[in-house]
């Protein structure tokens, strides 16, 4: 779906970010994702204008109805915002594609583990578009950092304040926190444009938000270093070191002894994790999640491997964490899948800083055997992790790891004998 466009014979981008050393916006994504070169001049961008679905398609009806054709007109509604200028949308999409490729390289991209997917970051990249109709790429992106990294969540992100039905449109329940209780409780509300207007992103939960901050304050002082040549471009596309910045991660690793096994495996698994993470985010206990939203794809022993970490942090007063009631939820779930069969498994385990897996530092990681060195047996109850302060370079969380907190792995190896810690 990602598009550049050709003007006059020059590639989208060919006039952002300059011609000094820092590079150019178009350079550094056009080499980290696929493009498709095809030009839309004024008239083709209007035949797309004429063929819009319009608030007139919904009279009659029923809800499923309406809901179901709302992803289209959402994107009409978002492409209708540069007009019939190709220049515009040009620039709209290069920013979209540059958000869209910071998003995936620092683990923030991923809407069924809780964060913002495709539709959610063009409704915010929409918002800021709108206000800068004219700005190149480049000033395109480095307002989006700067107006995100200081958004008041949870104030809403509204493209349009359409609430009542057009003419002849059934009534429909639209997003409405005073009404609605539940609305009321989204932490990162981003609302559709086109009515029935919905909270795009209500899977997001408090540690997918705070990692979601972090990454757009950070991202904002690193467009301020582009903008002031201290930094180049492609330094917004490099990886975040988010495994240098903690110091106890949890790796979930989903297992399945044959491909056809272990597709539906990984796909039931993943779509349960939210409920992993919710249950590890834990304030009685002193404990804050972090996920990183992607998966290391590995072969070990001939079977299929994928592994998800999220990094966590203890307050100064968790002395002792007993990890059993924070996953019992998600090891219930994932136990209780009636279409699971012996060669589906899944482990946990408390990894240290110092003993993760070679794989996750590499900047792209396709299918590899993984490393037997990289395989760790965490049984022992307690973990003789160093006593250290662990703040990121972004902001000091107030949270440190603890030298005596217990722990222990997760392990059900046999689809017949339920997961337990032990």
């Amino acid at each position: 779906r990602d598009h550049s466009f050709k003007k006059s014979g020059r590639r989208a981008g060919d006039d952002v970010g300059g011609d000094d050393d820092r590079g150019s916006v178009n350079d550094v994504v056009g080499d980290s994702t696929a493009t498709i070169n095809k030009g839309y001049d004024g008239e083709e961008l209007q035949e797309i204008m004429d063929m819009e679905l319009d608030d007139t398609v919904l009279v009659g009806l029923d809800e499923t109805s309406v809901r179901s054709v709302n992803g289209v007109r959402v994107a009409q509604f978002l492409i209708s915002t540069a007009g019939t200028s190709a220049e515009r949308l040009q620039n709209f999409r290069l920013t979209l594609r540059a958000v869209k490729e910071w998003a995936r390289v620092h683990g923030l991209y991923s809407n069924v583990l809780g964060f913002l997917g495709g539709v959610n970051w063009a409704i915010l990249v929409c918002w800021v578009f709108k206000r800068n109709l004219n700005a190149p790429a480049s000033k395109l992106l480095h307002l989006f950092f700067r107006t995100f990294a200081n958004w008041k969540w949870p104030s809403p992100v509204r493209l349009s304040n359409q609430q009542r039905p057009p003419d002849g449109v059934n009534h429909l329940s639209t997003w409405n926190p005073r009404e609605n209780f539940r609305d009321a409780k989204h932490l990162m509300p981003i609302i559709t444009p086109c009515y029935p207007s919905m909270n795009s992103s209500y899977n997001v939960g408090e540690p997918q938000l705070r990692r979601i901050r972090d990454e757009f304050w950070y991202a904002s002082k690193l467009m301020d270093k582009v903008y002031s040549g201290k930094e180049k471009w492609n330094a917004l596309f490099e990886s975040n070191g988010f495994f240098d910045q903690h110091q106890n991660y949890l790796q979930v690793k989903i297992k399945g002894s044959n491909e056809g096994l272990f597709l539906p495996w990984f796909g039931f698994c993943e779509s349960r994790l939210r409920i992993l993470i919710a249950g590890l985010e834990s304030p009685a206990t002193g404990v804050q999640a972090y996920p990183y939203a992607k998966f290391f794809h590995t072969r070990e022993d001939g079977d299929y491997v994928a592994s998800f970490f999220i990094a966590l942090r203890f307050s100064n007063d968790a002395r002792q964490v007993k990890f059993e009631p924070l996953v019992s939820e998600y090891l219930h779930t994932v136990n209780s899948w009636n279409d699971r069969v012996s060669g589906m498994d899944l482990t946990m385990n408390l990894v240290q800083q110092n003993r993760l897996p070679s794989f996750v530092f590499s900047a792209s990681m396709p299918n590899v055997e993984a490393n037997k060195n990289d395989v760790y047996n965490t049984n022992d109850a307690t973990l003789n992790q160093r006593d250290a302060d662990i703040m990121t370079n972004k902001a000091n969380l107030g949270c440190r790891a603890r030298s005596d907190v217990q722990s222990s792995s997760t392990d059900f190896a046999s689809p017949l004998k339920k997961a337990k810690l032990t």
